[in-house]
């Protein structure tokens, strides 16, 4: 899978942050925000049973209002959702009248309309009822409301790649991520996954570095070192080339070049495979800080590369 770095324009540097033009993710909303996830959250899945371009269900939970939009995205017409709702029913009542009353059911709808409330942090699905109780007839109209930490079961007759694609996003939203980036200086480092829609923070590492001058050179190496191999272990863990397409390693002066020198030595030293066969998709970028200064530098080098297929 090729990584390659396009152009920057002559105008601008590798340091400069752009303006908010990320490519968006071409679902139901275009106008849908690029997000940074500092701390990744998940959709819970509760139960999948489903065959890939065939027929399933998946019970989930969402967590917050981005699982309900993911759960907005991978709901259709045609598909049943099954929750449970409250709906408002009459009842006669000994004087000959009747009384209003609301009760909580079981629903499952065949899907006509899905409607997702941001500010509400809510998901309104408008169907007719496929499961027959005494309250709603087969047939009948009714709205399930969707909502945080409630649980529902999605039915599709097919399950496409789309689909599945946007169901593991929802469920790991490492997943979708293209670009790894190593983003440090002496003391500090921050590994950040960077995908199409989303940036995702794996890991803070710091360490208190002495300073390089007189007798306390020893001392700095030693700490250096043991700096190297916590953002070593760090880019191990979290950078899976088998996801992302290239890894950066952007800091200010040298510290890039030295943190790249460890890694190359070490991947040697201990046979980590996984860095000697993609060592050519580690690239060394200058920065000012390697602190995190907003998701707009990250996608400036995210647009500097083409990650087509071809």
């Amino acid at each position: 899978m090729a990584c390659k770095k396009q152009s920057p324009s002559p105008s601008r540097s590798w340091t400069e942050p752009i303006a908010s033009h990320s490519p968006q993710v071409l679902y139901k909303d275009s106008e849908k925000k690029r997000r940074e996830i500092e701390v990744a959250r998940i959709m819970k899945i509760v139960r999948r049973d489903l065959v890939a371009n065939g027929p399933g269900s998946v019970k989930m939970v969402p967590v917050d209002s981005d699982d309900l939009w993911y759960a907005y995205n991978l709901i259709a017409p045609g598909d049943t959702v099954l929750a449970v709702t409250v709906r408002k029913v009459l009842r006669e009542v000994a004087s000959g009248g009747r009384d209003a009353e609301r009760v909580k059911l079981k629903l499952e709808i065949k899907v006509e309309v899905a409607e997702y409330d941001k500010v509400g942090s809510v998901l309104r699905i408008r169907g007719k009822n496929i499961l027959e109780n005494e309250y709603v007839k087969i047939g009948q109209f009714h709205t399930l409301e969707i909502e945080l930490h409630r649980p529902f079961v999605l039915r599709k007759v097919v399950w496409d790649s789309l689909a599945l694609d946007t169901l593991n996003q929802a469920s790991d939203p490492a997943a979708s991520a293209d670009l790894a980036v190593v983003l440090m200086q002496e003391g500090l480092a921050h590994v950040i996954l960077v995908g199409r829609s989303l940036t995702i923070t794996r890991s803070r590492i710091e360490a208190s570095i002495p300073r390089k001058h007189g007798p306390a050179i020893a001392g700095y190496e030693a700490a250096l070192n043991r700096f190297f191999e916590n953002v070593l272990q760090a880019f191990l863990k979290y950078v899976d080339f088998n996801v992302v397409r290239c890894a950066v390693i952007a800091s200010p002066g040298f510290t890039k070049d030295q943190f790249h020198r460890h890694l190359l030595l070490e991947a040697e030293r201990r046979q980590l495979r996984s860095i000697i066969e993609n060592k050519s998709r580690i690239i060394l970028v200058h920065t000012s800080s390697g602190y995190k200064y907003g998701h707009f530098l990250l996608y400036f080098w995210y647009s500097l590369f083409d990650f087509s297929n071809e």
